[in-house]
């Protein structure tokens, strides 16, 4: 669109080229609040920045050489934003009609909430549950092998992804799947970058929505806003401890720690 945009739209790519303009084109078709594109190629190797740039000239391209992490690539995106909103978007997802104004609107109503996140559906329009507790520091252990055997749904793991709401009414939560956040701008100017400690694919949205808490802000699900997210269920049945499961879990621990007066917290707590 053009002018100045309302909304920056970070898309950080690691060999998902598909997935990637699927993503681009769910914008171009369904936002209608002025908006840019910036992806942040994390050194793919399938032709992603050739495509970007033959199918969406008008988004802005950052080509990393060699892969370094979800987290430094949205950092890689910080200071190019142009919009007052930011939307993190995984590359699998696809923005539904209303979703972008529909978040806006509740980050414009309510100063007191730091960052809304969408309800998360599958491609067959089946709801993801997309809210999140405090984890327990048991979740790595009781969610690999052996003990999925045993219990591939333990109570903990159940509780820590919130099963036991229907995901469809707005409510704070302590935090949203990194899938789809939205934010201000001046955000990362009160809260710092992405923290590139966390390096496994997975954990900054946990560690990004507990520190917009630390600041005195709150974490919000807006279900009536609707991303699709083809996100790949996956239960780890016979799988033990290879070098993913061990670096997920080194980052895991050190989010526990870095966070641990938070689970004290009794804006926190209220939300179980």
């Amino acid at each position: 669109m053009s002018g100045r945009p309302e909304v920056s739209v970070v898309v950080v790519a690691h060999r998902a080229r598909e997935l990637v303009l699927q993503c681009l084109e769910s914008l171009q078709q369904h936002a209608r609040i002025a908006h840019e594109a910036i992806v942040v190629d994390d050194g793919s190797d399938d032709g992603t920045p050739e495509a970007v740039r033959s199918r969406f000239p008008g988004a802005q391209l950052v080509v990393k050489e060699s892969s370094e992490g979800l987290a430094a690539g949205r950092n890689s995106a910080l200071p190019l934003l142009k919009g007052r909103l930011v939307l993190m978007l995984d590359t699998d997802t696809r923005v539904r009609p209303g979703a972008l104004e529909t978040m806006a609107s509740v980050l414009d109503s309510d100063p007191g909430v730091g960052l809304v996140g969408p309800k998360l559906v599958y491609p067959d329009g089946e709801v993801q549950p997309s809210c999140r507790r405090f984890p327990s520091p048991l979740i790595p252990i009781v969610r690999r092998w052996p003990f999925v055997r045993i219990a591939p749904e333990p109570r903990t793991h159940r509780r820590h992804m919130m099963l036991d709401f229907d995901h469809a009414s707005e409510r704070p939560v302590v935090y949203v799947m990194g899938a789809a956040q939205m934010w201000r701008a001046e955000l990362p100017g009160l809260i710092g970058p992405y923290d590139e400690r966390v390096s496994s694919y997975g954990g900054e949205d946990l560690d990004w929505c507990l520190r917009v808490w630390a600041a005195g802000l709150e974490v919000r699900y807006v279900p009536q806003a609707v991303v699709v997210h083809d996100w790949q269920r996956v239960v780890h049945h016979g799988r033990g401890w290879d070098q993913h499961a061990i670096r997920a879990a080194r980052d895991f621990y050190y989010l526990q720690w870095k966070h641990r007066s938070l689970r004290r917290d009794p804006r926190l707590r209220r939300l179980d």
